[in-house]
């Protein structure tokens, strides 16, 4: 026991003590889905991607079910490769897609990013995206969750 809370280890080296029921992924995410065809060029993403201000766009197919992801270390890596900004999104998105539900624990999701070294996290719910959660959104869930509980 450690203070009155028994500690589970997830990672033996990040022991998480629980506290307070967590938030839900609910919680987070908005109503609106940025993103692209796979069919699209790379331009498309970069556009949609800085006028909202966000790191990454959801790569759907033409009945908006996800097919991946394209993100700020995607861009990177097209820039360093010379690939330009016409190549289809299909070409240089990233396929494997890690995912969360509306009803899984911001740690969960969490540890999820942790453990992909990812910062993006597409919500699905029966097949469809229905949100975007990012890195900055959990740990923004996470401060405002400390500081409401001492």
């Amino acid at each position: 026991m450690n203070g009155g809370f028994e500690e589970i280890l997830i990672n033996p080296v990040y022991p998480v003590i629980p506290s307070e029921p967590s938030m839900r992924i609910k919680e987070l995410i908005r109503d609106d889905i940025i993103s692209c065809k796979a069919s699209e060029p790379v331009s498309c993403a970069v556009a949609k991607m800085y006028m909202n201000n966000v790191g990454s766009v959801l790569i759907i197919d033409d009945d908006g079910k996800p097919l991946g992801i394209f993100t700020e270390r995607d861009l990177v890596r097209v820039v360093a490769e010379n690939l330009g900004l016409d190549i289809p999104l299909s070409k240089v998105m990233s396929r494997k897609l890690i995912t969360a539900n509306t009803s899984e624990s911001i740690v969960s999701a969490a540890m999820k990013m942790i453990e992909n070294n990812i910062r993006h996290l597409p919500v699905i719910e029966e097949g469809r995206a229905v949100g975007m959660v990012s890195i900055r959104d959990i740990v923004r869930a996470l401060m405002a969750q400390e500081l409401a509980y001492p």
